[in-house]
């Protein structure tokens, strides 16, 4: 009897250690919103969409070591990044596939323009696949069609194996940041090139003047909203020493949430000919 009692007074422990055990529709990683979208008009915006997928659905590349979904379905966050000044416009597609517990599966960015290119990361057990596929001169052939022009493989420092139980994706910390309780322990996340060690941390309050539409509906009204800061800290700085980017913002990010809902509000940071640009929740929709 005695046993019976510790097993069942020891499971929510077990759960919470093993959060990839939770269905996805229970997930507590999964946020409330549906799709969000930040804008500084008219010269930067910021689209994310999340929806649970079959794995079997993602379009995950084969490589020697490559990791494996562990859960018959996996979260899929959509960013798209407009970024125009003058007679310029940048635009940067991006799809991520994560594991039920925010582990990294792939991350593709697809970037317009005149260097135009579709880079894939692939996170693989040791290490981090980087392929790049460029369009032929002349052609206006799709981007699936477009030949693979360099790949290299990153593996993982001997510090960021001893520091990292985990790996995961920059875009990963919008999830991270809309959630009830962020953590307070560092998280590790691989860049363009190596890891950075990502720190949140809480800066206190701030009034914030809240005007954006949640589900049709428009909110107005002042917030006194946490304020976080995004403080990144390069655990591979002799690979490659690349500023850390989050959303087409790089460096330390600021970033203003309602206690509420947990939405982000703003996004404050700097951006190429952008240098204080502040991105505000302009729309939203839950689920």
């Amino acid at each position: 009897m005695k046993a019976t009692v510790v097993s069942f007074l020891l499971l929510p422990a077990v759960l919470l250690w093993f959060p990839a055990i939770v269905p996805a529709a229970e997930n507590p990683l999964r946020p409330t919103w549906r799709s969000l979208t930040f804008e500084l008009p008219p010269a930067f915006t910021v689209t994310a969409e999340i929806e649970d997928i079959d794995a079997g659905a993602a379009p995950l590349i084969q490589r020697p070591r490559a990791l494996a979904p562990r859960m018959p379905r996996l979260i899929h966050l959509k960013v798209a990044t407009r970024l125009q000044w003058f007679l310029s416009t940048k635009t940067w597609l991006g799809d991520l596939w994560l594991q039920p517990d925010w582990r990294a599966l792939q991350r593709n960015r697809l970037k317009s323009g005149r260097s135009r290119n579709l880079k894939i990361y692939r996170y693989a057990e040791h290490g981090v696949y980087r392929l790049r596929y460029r369009p032929r001169d002349g052609t206006d052939a799709p981007p699936s069609q477009w030949p693979l022009t360099s790949e290299q493989f990153h593996p993982y420092s001997p510090k960021v194996v001893r520091r990292c139980g985990m790996i995961s994706d920059p875009y990963a910390l919008l999830i991270q940041l809309s959630r009830k309780q962020i953590p307070g322990t560092p998280l590790c996340l691989f860049n363009k090139h190596s890891v950075y060690e990502i720190r949140l941390q809480r800066e206190g309050v701030q009034s914030f003047a809240a005007d954006f539409q949640r589900d049709g509906e428009r909110i107005q009204g002042r917030i006194e909203a946490e304020r976080w800061r995004i403080l990144p800290t390069p655990l591979e700085p002799e690979r490659n020493p690349e500023a850390f980017e989050f959303l087409g913002m790089e460096g330390v990010i600021e970033v203003l949430r309602d206690p509420a809902t947990h939405l982000p509000l703003q996004l404050h940071g700097y951006v190429e000919a952008l240098p204080q640009a502040r991105l505000r929740l302009t729309r939203v929709r839950t689920r």
